[in-house]
């Protein structure tokens, strides 16, 4: 097809009135030209030469201005392609079908009925037809190759998302006549790396590309699908030696209803060995498949352990790899001892000292200073008491200062002793009370110096609570006061990790709150608040001067174990003293490694973080090395890079399932350090666990590009559904073969410029210029 057209220059200026523009311009040029010529006194002939020059360069001016052009065209076929995406993981051998064949050889036998539509798409329509099978990622097959040779569906995800959009990347820049989704719908692919089906789904609609999904197997429910899965387990337990620890978690179970099924608690000691160390039921109800279990374990050694809570096979299980779960467990060293000084007898003190007993590890000894007896203070017979290394924490509770020997020339004040112990590295815990911090005077002793609260000679030396007299109300905080762990120290401390599940939070709101406490004057600098009644008053606060010490204003806890809050109370308690007593952890100054999480999947990209933890600054330049030994034995270096003060680094290609140790190495130093770390890799069979057909999955994506004619198609309709294609009218797109312009040549500039150089010699000639 052949046509001229033309473009005014002034369109893109003058819309719509290009075209009168032009010949307003022509018309203005031809009036002056001609009346010049009119009017300009020469021959008939030369004026008639000089209006043909003039009326020539006008022509040539309008020329330009409308730009005329010559182009011929030809009408093509359109290209387009149809997608056909075929799943091949795992859950595609399930034997469900109506013939009772697997879902996989259903498929295979409908691909057979469509090798001549399929051909007749490529031979008659043009329509390139690409096949394609996925599980979590897609790759191109050739139909004829595919049928030809026995194939056994083998990959371990079904990546629906993840596959449609490497279908896309690699299809990129094609027109899509539409994707043909064959499968059973059991997407088993999550994670924030994972591609959503739904939104590709909706990325197909914008494309203008309908989605059909074929769907194959049966869907069935729960009771029909036997699988036991332990599915949830936190990846890591810390503990103190002889301390419990409860092991939660949930198991999703299927096709055991009312049946006690067993868990196990296996400990895999260092060298390997398994132990079963705790057992429990679990129990499938009629609506709860998820079915919460927990454990009672209390390890007595210190050391790094893997365990595992483990369901043991059962009859008709679809599989058996999710029946594990992995975590680690590292004990801490505990041995304390501890000297409780307590005045009148109260609950706080025999709760407390009940709680402590429950450890083995820790000793507690009883020192009474009742007021009954204070006609005999102070004491003479307690420095024995307060030489260092006698005890490893001392706790101070309801005890007035004036039970103590005040000291004289030749012998020191009891508290002097106590506080040199102190600076020493003994731990002390000051408990609140009528007669605690400056209600029992204890600013006027030596302790003031190295407790964390302010408690000044001077403006208090008058202040005391005195014995039958009223409270002095000032000197104490009215309850209720709830309990809460400050940011940060609180949050971070060992001593408020009341909780094992990571609600640590929530723990401390359930507690019941607090009676009273002992109102602190201020807080000294460097002293750390790990615990406040949410209104700025501080109730729990700790700090270094040499051994360690705790400001409790509390002392009404006992309120915790008498609600029901008996695990929480305990160990709290039993972190302060193993804090106190610089238990909490094995090394100080030393090298650290932290990881996000302690499980992975095969292949998964590990992080970590890894330094020096220094109590001061140094100034020496140490280097970190990082290896891996992996469950081959086989050990590799990992790279490391610096960020800040600190290291990090990146592991990848673990994917051997089993314990990995991560070790790094610091040198540079007076003597080389390391430390090491456990995490693992397992594999849970997911394909397989969610087996059951998913048409409806299916139905909801499809139906994102309903508008296009995306539906759910029955595998028998496939065929009619290609049919479908190959009638649809062939779209006819107009090409441009041969595209002509002739105003911008070099050679109509020449003519203008010939024109308008004769014009004016001509003028000059006949002296009109």
């Amino acid at each position: 097809m052949t046509h001229w057209h033309i473009s005014p220059i002034t369109d893109q200026y003058f819309s719509g009135g290009a075209y009168l523009l032009v010949a307003a311009i022509a018309l203005g040029l031809l009036a002056v030209w001609t009346a010049a010529v009119f009017f300009t006194p020469v021959s008939r002939n030369r004026r008639v030469i000089l209006a043909s020059l003039r009326l020539a360069l006008i022509f040539v001016l309008l020329f330009v201005l409308l730009r005329p052009s010559h182009t011929v065209t030809e009408n093509e076929k359109q290209s387009a392609t149809l997608l056909l995406l075929l799943d091949q993981s795992r859950s595609m051998q399930i034997q469900d079908t109506s013939s009772g064949d697997s879902r996989w050889k259903q498929m295979r036998a409908l691909l057979a009925t469509l090798e001549e539509p399929i051909s007749r798409m490529r031979d008659e329509k043009e329509i390139e037809v690409n096949l394609y099978t996925f599980d979590n990622g897609a790759a191109e097959v050739d139909l004829k190759s595919f049928l030809s040779q026995p194939t056994t569906p083998q990959g371990s995800e079904s990546g629906y998302g993840n596959s449609m959009q490497d279908v896309l990347q690699k299809e990129d820049g094609k027109r899509l006549l539409g994707m043909v989704l064959l499968g059973d719908g059991a997407e088993q692919t999550f994670g924030i790396s994972e591609a959503d089906p739904v939104t590709m789904a909706r990325l197909l609609d914008r494309l203008g590309c309908p989605l059909y999904t074929v769907p194959f197997g049966e869907r069935k429910g729960s009771g029909q699908v036997r699988d036991v899965e332990v599915s949830s387990l936190p990846d890591s337990f810390v503990v103190f030696a002889k301390n419990r620890v409860p092991v939660k978690g949930t198991a999703r179970i299927s096709g055991y209803l009312n049946r006690d099924l067993p868990l196990q608690l296996v400990l895999e000691s260092p060298d390997g060995e398994e132990t079963t160390v705790a057992t429990t039921v679990v129990r499938q109800s009629d609506t709860v498949t998820e079915v919460p279990f927990e454990f009672d374990y209390m390890p007595t050694e210190p050391g790094r352990y893997k365990i595992a809570v483990r369901a043991p096979p059962q009859a008709g299980e679809v599989t058996t790899e999710n029946n594990e779960l992995p975590a680690m467990l590292t004990v801490l060293e505990g041995g304390i001892r501890v000297l409780y000084i307590e005045g009148e007898i109260r609950r706080e003190q025999r709760f407390l000292r009940r709680a402590l007993a429950l450890s083995p590890d820790i000793d507690v000894s009883l020192l009474t200073l009742g007021p009954q007896d204070r006609k005999n203070w102070p004491r003479q017979d307690l420095a024995k008491y307060f030489k260092s290394g006698n005890y490893d924490v001392i706790i101070l509770g309801d005890v007035d200062s004036r039970a103590f020997f005040p000291g004289s020339a030749t012998r020191p004040a009891d508290l002097q002793l106590l506080r040199d112990a102190v600076l020493d590295g003994q731990g002390l815990l000051m408990l609140g009370g009528w007669h605690s911090f400056r209600a029992g005077g204890y600013h006027l002793t030596p302790l003031a110096e190295i407790a964390p609260v302010l408690m000044n000679r001077k403006i208090d030396r008058f202040v005391i609570q005195q014995f039958n007299e009223p409270i002095d109300q000032s000197l104490h905080l009215p309850g209720p006061l709830v309990m809460q762990p400050t940011e940060p120290w609180g949050a971070e401390s060992e001593i408020m990790q009341i909780s094992i599940d990571g609600n640590n939070l929530q723990a401390w709101q359930q507690l019941p709150p607090l009676t009273g406490a002992n109102r602190f004057r201020g807080i000294k600098p460097g002293a750390r608040v790990l615990a406040d009644d949410g209104k700025g008053d501080s109730l729990l606060v700790t700090a270094e001067p040499g051994g360690r010490v705790v400001a409790f204003a509390g002392d009404s806890t006992w309120r915790w174990a008498m609600k029901g809050f008996t695990e929480s109370y305990v160990r709290f308690w039993r972190q302060v003293v193993l804090w106190l007593a610089r238990k909490e952890k094995q090394k100080i100054n030393d090298v650290w490694i932290t990881l996000d999480q302690r499980r992975f999947t095969p292949g998964q990209r590990i992080g970590f973080e890894t330094g020096v933890k220094r109590d001061t600054p140094s100034d020496k330049k140490v280097t970190l090395i990082a290896s891996l030994l992996g469950p081959d034995g086989n050990r590799r270096e990992i790279p490391l890079s610096r960020t800040g003060v600190n290291f990090s680094g990146t592991i990848r290609n673990c994917k051997e399932v089993g314990s990995y140790t991560l070790t790094v190495t610091v040198q540079g130093e007076e003597s080389e350090r390391t430390e090491s770390t456990q995490f693992f890799v397992y594999s849970k069979d997911r394909e397989l666990a969610g087996s059951t057909s998913d048409a409806p999955m299916l139905r909801s994506i499809a139906n994102q590009t309903k508008d296009l004619g995306g539906r759910l198609v029955p595998p028998e309709e496939l065929d009619d559904l290609l049919e479908e294609v190959i009638k649809t009218p062939v779209e006819m797109e107009q090409k441009i073969k041969v595209s002509m312009s002739f105003w911008d040549k070099w050679y109509v500039f020449v003519i203008f410029v010939s024109l308008i150089s004769i014009e004016w010699f001509l003028r000059k000639m006949w002296r009109l210029v």
